[in-house]
């Protein structure tokens, strides 16, 4: 019943992703430091911009490296659309896309002046110079109201992560002020079914030695969530892959997401006041990383808070570890999540036993309690004194069977979003499973109904399987009461056909595993069932 309750579950784990957001609707609101320093005023979120027309693919400039496709656009000087060709879409066998916007407004790396509305351009998106070099720097200047802005990025050839500077340039004789915002991104898509849980912005700050990472996924229309001070990096992620921005230069920035409606947000950093005098420049640093959430990538840029398991975060860690390990060995994934459910059930068998053997003794001392129960159904006292002698006189433990339970649901818990989140297992291959990333398909030669022309057949194996263990699990004792048996029967059929709807569209990875645990605990209860009770 494990993953029936999962969300409610997830909702202890993770708190934060599932708090209800702050809303603010303050403007110049001052807020207490993280880190020990002060927080300037903070500038408000700008009103929503005027309907915006879709980006001309005219004036799109491509730039390409080992790991990043990026297209930029002239209309904000900004990425519209990332792309990944180190991992292959498994729908369309091209480079995984992950993130493409057919408007400028919620674009990587936009500069959108706040609290500046000279001549009423404050709030429009300026068109840009972009100038892309041979090499690995990308070039965009504009002129806004006064101000020049000047964006440069530099990505390696073989990296995810880049520098990005922001150059502002006072070209009045008069004194400027103002705040920007530098947007992370905003509306990545999901690409699967499980994927829309784990969209979410994300606030990294310290507050001495304690690390602080928010999630964050307000949506509503007009709503806006501010970081209660100055953070380390933002970011806007999905399941496997994440855009964060993470100031480099000495000025101190904020996060602010804002709700854009159906179920899509922003999350941006934004500055202090920037005070310009006339010709006067001021120039930001910051890191770019867009790629995969995995700690050898986000570890060296000192990114790697973001692959974060909550409460759950250790035993996450040293179960993702396992996996990488077990597969230098083994070399295939589907192979090596196979081996580790097998050798956790194994470590965990004394516990399993345990369970199993109180359940059973339960089951053996029901019609006793059937009768005592009708004995002293009028006296309580005296029943519940009958029932201990009972529990005491055939070894029975009444809290025996949920106890093991309770220890091993963190451990099952954290494989299961381990293996949820994991980017490795993104073009893994296992029999006739494509990516193990994603649901297992099999073309039919005909469509059907809700199904369509492919199935997925390991959800399919995976309820047949469990239906055979819940077959394991009926006892037929004497005296049994006939309601408590047809629930039982009932049960049989329901826990498989719930569970297969439940995992139709999960990724291969989890249904291997699931299916591998209820195939070892099928064995685990065949052979239990010929232990005798001592």
């Amino acid at each position: 019943m494990l993953l029936g309750f999962y969300p409610v579950v997830l909702q202890y784990f993770y708190p934060d992703y599932y708090k209800a957001s702050r809303t603010l609707n303050k403007k110049n609101t001052s807020t207490s430091p993280v880190s020990g320093n002060t927080a300037g005023p903070k500038a408000s979120a700008p009103n929503s911009p005027p309907s915006l027309e879709n980006l001309s693919a005219a004036d799109d400039l491509e730039f390409q490296n080992q790991n990043l496709k990026l297209l930029f656009n002239k209309k904000g000087g900004s990425i519209h659309e990332v792309s990944f060709p180190q991992f292959i879409d498994s729908d369309t066998n091209k480079p995984l896309q992950f993130l493409s916007l057919k408007e400028p407004d919620g674009n990587p790396m936009l500069v959108r002046l706040m609290e500046f509305h000279p001549e009423g351009t404050g709030l429009l998106i300026p068109d840009y110079h972009v100038e892309i070099s041979p090499g690995s720097e990308v070039r965009a200047s504009a002129a806004q109201g006064g101000v020049k802005i000047e964006k440069s990025a530099q990505f390696k050839a073989d990296q995810y992560s880049g520098d990005l500077n922001v150059r502002f340039e006072n070209t009045t004789e008069s004194p400027l002020e103002f705040s920007y915002q530098l947007l992370a991104g905003s509306s990545i898509a999901p690409r699967h079914s499980i994927d829309s849980q784990y969209i979410e912005g994300n606030f990294f700050s310290r507050s001495g030695e304690k690390s602080i990472l928010k999630h964050i996924n307000e949506s509503r229309l007009g709503k806006a969530v501010e970081s209660a001070g100055f953070v380390e990096w933002v970011a806007i992620k999905d399941r496997h892959f994440a855009i964060i921005l993470k100031p480099k230069s000495g000025a101190s920035f904020t996060g602010l997401v804002q709700g854009l409606g159906n179920h899509h947000f922003s999350v941006s950093l934004v500055s202090e006041k920037v005070v310009l005098p006339p010709r006067g420049s001021v120039e930001h640093h910051f890191l770019v990383y867009l790629g995969p959430n995995e700690l050898q990538k986000l570890l060296p840029v000192g990114l790697d808070p973001l692959v974060n398991f909550g409460k759950l975060d250790m035993i996450g860690r040293v179960l993702v570890g396992a996996l990488e390990v077990l597969h230098k060995v083994f070399r295939n994934y589907g192979l090596t999540i196979i081996i580790l459910t097998a050798l956790i059930n194994l470590l965990l068998f004394p516990l399993t036993r345990v369970s199993y053997m109180s359940m059973k003794r339960m089951q053996l001392i029901q019609p006793h309690m059937t009768k005592l129960k009708v004995q002293h159904k009028k006296s309580p006292e005296k029943l519940n004194k009958e029932m201990m002698e009972l529990y005491k006189k055939h070894k029975v433990n009444p809290f025996g069977g949920c106890l093991p339970m309770i220890l091993q649901t963190p451990v099952f818990i954290a494989l299961y979003v381990a293996l949820s989140k994991s980017v490795i297992l993104i073009n893994s291959k296992f029999l006739w499973i494509k990516d193990l990333s994603s649901p297992d398909r099999l073309p039919l030669p005909f469509s059907l109904p809700f199904i369509g022309n492919e199935i997925h057949v390991l959800p399919l194996v995976m309820a047949a399987a469990m239906f055979f263990q819940q077959k394991l699990t009926q006892v037929k004792t004497e005296g049994q009461d006939p309601t408590m048996e047809t629930q039982q029967k009932m049960m049989t059929v329901m826990m498989p056909v719930m569970f297969g709807f439940i995992f139709y569209a999960m990724p291969s990875a989890l249904v291997i595993y699931w299916l591998t645990n209820t195939l070892i605990m099928a064995s685990y209860q065949l052979y239990l069932k010929r232990v005798t009770l001592t």
